[in-house]
């Protein structure tokens, strides 16, 4: 055998092995790219779970089982806690017979029917509730008035949601909100046939009162009242500055549903379209603190909502004319 020949087969047999070890090293890279890949999708989703509220619950009431499968997309999208109002007595479909004298159409004719509910619900751990019923004449079946007989949802941030096939959400949540003012009701949704992604969109949209740790103490003629600020960079901005100390507000009445009184100082706006209940808390031109006891509409940000008070004690706490309010971190 040639020495020429020797060299190219040396040759021929050191290409290959190069070869072979670059595409040994390529599919490790993609190995490793791939497991990289699915260790961020998992940090995202970990910070995703990290980000729903801990202290979310999705209440609901369905007889059919339409309002149910719309309450189980929500509490994936939300992560809460998932209760079912129970009747005590089962509705039939006879039950339901609106063509017909039925249970369901002598209930809601009746102002005093509180149909009665046959699981205990514990609804004390919750700053958020999602409450979900179809609409019955034009509104919320009765049991849910039951619901809110039953147990305390004073101060908690209570959203509804409804199912239909044409009939809107606003006559069930005005009657709700006529019915316990001491709630901080959010405008709801109607819904038909919601794809998962439409809820979340949904949810994503919600000015919701965020938990415990961003409160607020308002002390007005020496009673200390507590709000539950909104998550929003206004909210962000008040709590540094109270971080210096109390902050101390001169108010005056303005159109008969408000206090109002300059804070000294400009925050960063989150101005939107807003129909106010008696209970909120607003920034006014990035400057002027506002405490609604009655309701108006206007363009501002909201910053949030003052705890368990009703709109006549509010009233009665604030007083008539000029009043000097102190606010603080709780």
């Amino acid at each position: 055998m040639n020495k020429k020949f020797i060299v190219i087969l040396i040759l021929v047999i050191f290409i290959l092995g190069v070869v072979i070890t670059f595409s040994m090293i390529k599919k490790g890279d993609k190995k490793v790219d791939k497991e990289t890949n699915n260790n961020t999708e998992i940090n995202s989703n970990s910070n995703s779970n990290e980000n729903t509220h801990q202290n979310v619950a999705v209440i609901y009431f369905s007889a059919t089982g339409t309002t149910k499968d719309v309450a189980e997309t929500l509490k994936e999208v939300t992560d809460g806690d998932f209760i079912e109002i129970i009747p005590e007595e089962k509705y039939t479909s006879n039950d339901l017979n609106y063509n017909s004298d039925c249970r369901a159409n002598r209930e809601q004719q009746d102002s005093k029917a509180r149909p009665k509910i046959e699981n205990k619900i514990d609804v004390s751990k919750y700053d958020v509730i999602y409450l979900g019923y179809p609409i019955w004449w034009g509104t919320a079946p009765k049991i849910i008035l039951t619901l809110l007989d039953t147990y305390d949802l004073n101060g908690k941030t209570v959203i509804p949601f409804c199912t239909s096939g044409s009939t809107g959400i606003e006559q069930s949540i005005q009657d709700l909100k006529n019915y316990k003012s001491n709630i901080h009701w959010l405008d709801g949704k109607r819904f038909s046939s919601p794809s998962k992604a439409e809820i979340q969109k949904w949810v994503d949209s919600l000015d919701i009162l965020v938990t415990k740790d961003k409160k607020l103490t308002i002390t007005v003629n020496n009673q200390k009242l507590t709000a539950t600020l909104v998550d929003n960079s206004s909210t962000k901005v008040l709590l540094e500055r109270l971080e210096n100390g109390p902050i101390t507000i001169e108010m005056h009445d303005y159109g008969s549903f408000e206090k109002v009184g300059s804070l000294g100082f400009d925050l960063p706006t989150n101005d939107e379209e807003i129909s106010t209940d008696a209970g909120d808390i607003i920034l006014y031109q990035g400057n002027s603190f506002v405490i609604y006891y009655d309701k108006n509409n206007w363009n501002f940000t909201k910053l949030g909502h003052i705890d368990n008070v009703s709109k006549i004690d509010l009233k009665n706490i604030l007083g008539s004319g000029n009043v000097t309010v102190t606010l603080s971190k709780e």
